[in-house]
């Protein structure tokens, strides 16, 4: 039996709205090359950061910060699944984690220090979404430490629970939920 035309036109309209909708899950995940790239790559300095980087203390709302800190080469990971509430990675989490791996294994990060940092989006009290994150990135610290054979003392697990959300428009956001790697010692500057 033949499928009608109306039957086909279906299909193929299913087939275009699958491919169009899984797109952006497909497009989330970071390649072990693209990790390098980030991580190697000083980040852009706006008008605004060379004209705070002439100064030698600024003030800002919740203290004192030193102007002369420049921003580090960074990457975010959102394909990093955890359990529900939980510290456990997910089995959806480890094909980012072994290109994390990967990428943290290149001779182009040798002898980079790297902070692992845990986010979380709004939904929670602070202390509960503080400890969540601080685990979370514990998590990950060991995970590449156990599987990759990284040293412990060269990755560094820091959370900030919801206090850095990346979307500060909807706090309650997705892609609060993250984890950010940060090169802090790039190969230039390590003191090794």
């Amino acid at each position: 039996m033949k499928p009608s035309r109306s039957e086909v036109n279906g299909l193929v309209a299913a087939g275009f709205l699958l491919l169009f909708f899984s797109k952006p899950a497909l497009a989330q995940f970071v390649s072990s090359e693209e990790i390098v790239r980030a991580l190697t790559t000083p980040p852009p300095t706006s008008f605004a950061d060379k004209l705070r980087l002439t100064r030698s203390l600024t003030l800002t709302n919740p203290g004192f910060v030193l102007a002369s800190a420049q921003s580090k080469p960074s990457i975010d990971l959102h394909e990093i699944y955890f359990e529900f509430n939980s510290a456990a990675i997910t089995a959806e989490a480890e094909p980012q984690l072994r290109a994390l791996g990967v990428a943290l294994s290149d001779s182009r990060l040798r002898g980079s220090i790297i902070s692992i940092g845990g986010h979380t989006d709004a939904v929670g009290s602070d202390a509960f979404n503080q400890n969540l994150s601080e685990r979370r990135a514990a998590t990950i610290k060991w995970y590449l430490a156990d599987k990759f054979g990284f040293s412990p003392a060269d990755l560094h697990a820091v959370g900030y629970g919801k206090r850095q959300p990346k979307n500060k428009a909807d706090v309650f956001a997705p892609e609060n939920r993250r984890v950010e790697i940060v090169n802090e010692a790039p190969q230039g500057q390590s003191q090794r």
